[in-house]
């Protein structure tokens, strides 16, 4: 009988109450500021990272999962008397965890031997645009759902999954190293906020909004453009440090304007915002099919 370990990193962002709720394993990525080093999800909340992001004029550095502690999820699972594990990890284009995790699982082999089978699924995408799938997988298990069958479903709805992020400001984006200093300069002179699609592990910009008010409405028809059956599935509104009345403008027309079934709020957790900055949000959904990985 099959005894399934279910596992993910820290920059999925699944909210604590789901975490505990289906027992899912966070294995941390590391952040570093000034000197301290803190482990994603255990010692820094989302909210307090962006106070941190706003608050200074160093960049913080995060660091991916180190094989040590995938090793020792690895441990915990044969702990428990487990036969199956599975984890899905951050865009392995942009982040070194998926190998972490590959390199743990030989260790784990070469000293327990193969009768525990591990099974690992690179994302190809960020924060709670994976980590609702992690869930998913996890309500699929508990349903008694074979794990051939949740690892194929995980992989296929990866495989559908992107957003549409939009940026207030150039800031952060100048400071991380993703856009040069002129570029920002004339951006914000101009009241240029970028729009980028998250899919298929890159982040692309697709457009731009001129001005402030103008953000709102062009990611939402980027979304209307490449969203299959919006009737069908929730919507997630990923958000940073943004006012509670424009979360709700954007909740409004998910539901009224493009008739998302439901809406999920949930925060943009440290990956993402130590690049865009605490002033930004995406709608993540499910587009058509791309080729399954």
């Amino acid at each position: 009988m099959e005894k399934i370990y279910i596992f993910c990193d820290s920059a999925g962002d699944i909210p604590r109450e789901e975490v505990e709720r289906y027992g899912i394993d966070i294995v941390p990525e590391h952040i570093t500021h000034a000197g301290h080093s803190f482990r994603e999800y255990y010692d820094m909340t989302p909210q307090q990272y962006w106070d941190l992001l706003e608050s200074s004029d160093e960049i913080p550095t995060t660091a991916q999962v180190m094989p040590t502690l995938a090793l020792e999820c690895y441990e915990r699972a044969r702990a428990a008397g487990c036969t199956h594990v599975v984890g899905v990890m951050i865009n392995a284009a942009g982040s070194g965890g998926y190998q972490s995790c590959g390199i743990a699982r030989a260790m784990f082999y070469e000293k327990y031997g193969e009768d525990m089978r591990i099974e690992l699924i690179d994302s190809e995408s960020y924060t709670y645009i994976y980590g609702r799938v992690v869930v998913d997988m996890c309500r699929m298990r508990d349903a008694g759902d074979a794990f051939d069958d949740i690892v194929r479903i995980a992989r296929s709805r990866l495989a559908r999954s992107e957003a549409i992020l939009g940026v207030y400001t150039l800031k952060h984006l100048k400071k991380s190293g993703r856009i040069s200093g002129g570029a920002a300069f004339m951006g914000e002179a101009l009241g240029l906020k970028p729009v980028s699609l998250v899919c298929a592990g890159k982040v692309d910009v697709i457009d731009k909004a001129r001005g402030e008010k103008n953000l709102i409405p062009k990611v939402l028809s980027h979304v209307a453009k490449r969203v299959a059956q919006p009737e069908k599935q929730t919507a997630i509104l990923l958000y940073g440090k943004i006012a509670p009345e424009k979360l709700d403008q954007i909740e409004r027309a998910l539901l009224e304007d493009l008739h998302f079934a439901a809406v999920h709020r949930t925060p943009i957790g440290i990956s993402v915002t130590t690049n865009t900055g605490p002033q930004s949000f995406a709608v993540a959904y499910h587009g058509e099919q791309r080729p399954v990985s």
